[in-house]
């Protein structure tokens, strides 16, 4: 009898033993992190997150990180609100939008108390920031997509100070030449006979930008040869004048001086044959006069 009872037992040890044994086979396994990093929760594209991150080199050697936060505002444009600027690991800067949009819109009447002026417009994240080296100095700047226009796309431009970001001016169509040192803008008209306007600007001794030309395509002329285009000018400030980057087209007649035009001319004989040719004006003792006159030849296609 007690040899049974002792098997009986046994018996319950084992069966004990191996039920313990098929549940802990049975647990399922850990998540991976990828899995934990899928499954932890998403900011909506609605709320502030980072929407683009870009490298800002510097001549002293280092290299900034420029990170874009800000969100979609409506259902077919982004908005940047701020740009934290990372040295490494510390938080060097944080720059906001408003710093560029307040001084570019706001006419003193109240009218930017909305958030909505908080944020740049643009029609998607990868393009909401730029960076370049404005004034060819070695450091990065960097631009803000400002809103979304009817052609020229313009950019709220910081400039880096040597020690942190300052706004610097808004600018349409800006592109850099280190060729020549300068840096171009440009953008539609359509006005007074213009079509397309060119500022071109060089930096000063501190850094800022200056303009030292201006181009216009102009039409509107007597027998201009409108198949060869408009007439192409150049525009110089006057003397002593300096006339920073600005917004609007209109740097103001009275602070530049038409010094050449190209215009592309058609005449029509007696015979109703028709001759065409290139004029030269340039500014001579004080007004423009013409200094050249080239017959063109259209080539025969």
């Amino acid at each position: 009898m007690k040899k049974l009872t002792i098997f009986l037992l046994l018996v319950v040890l084992l069966s004990t033993a191996c039920s313990q044994t098929s549940k802990i086979l049975e647990e399922p396994p850990l998540e991976s992190v990828d899995d934990v990093m899928e499954q932890a929760p998403t900011v909506p594209e609605t709320e502030d997150h980072i929407l683009l991150t870009m490298e800002a080199s510097l001549a002293d050697g280092r290299t900034l990180m420029l990170e874009a936060f800000g969100k979609r505002i409506d259902e077919y444009n982004w908005g940047v609100r701020e740009v934290r600027v990372y040295d490494g690991e510390d938080l060097l800067q944080t720059v906001f939008a408003r710093e560029a949009i307040e001084p570019e819109w706001d006419h003193g009447d109240g009218g930017l108390v909305e958030d909505f002026y908080d944020y740049t417009t643009c029609w998607s994240p990868e393009e909401t920031m730029e960076v370049l080296d404005l004034n060819f100095d070695g450091n990065t700047d960097f631009g803000l997509f400002g809103w979304s226009p009817n052609n020229t796309i313009p950019y709220y431009y910081w400039q880096w100070d040597g020690e942190r970001y300052q706004f610097a001016f808004t600018m349409l169509g800006a592109e850099v030449h280190p060729e020549t040192g300068e840096v171009s803008s440009e953008y539609k008209v359509g006005g007074d006979g213009i079509l397309y306007q060119w500022d071109y600007y060089r930096p000063d001794d501190e850094g800022n930008l200056y303009l030292v030309r201006q181009e216009r395509e102009r039409y509107g002329f007597p027998n201009l040869d409108s198949d060869r285009g408009g007439a192409l000018e150049t525009w110089i400030p006057r003397e002593d004048v300096v006339i920073r980057p600005r917004y609007t087209a209109e740097q103001g007649e009275d602070k530049l001086v038409l010094i050449r035009r190209e215009i592309p001319v058609y005449e029509v004989h007696t015979d109703n044959t028709v001759s065409h040719f290139t004029e030269i004006w340039e500014l001579r003792d004080g007004y423009l006069q013409m200094t050249s006159r080239e017959e063109y030849v259209y080539s025969e296609a």
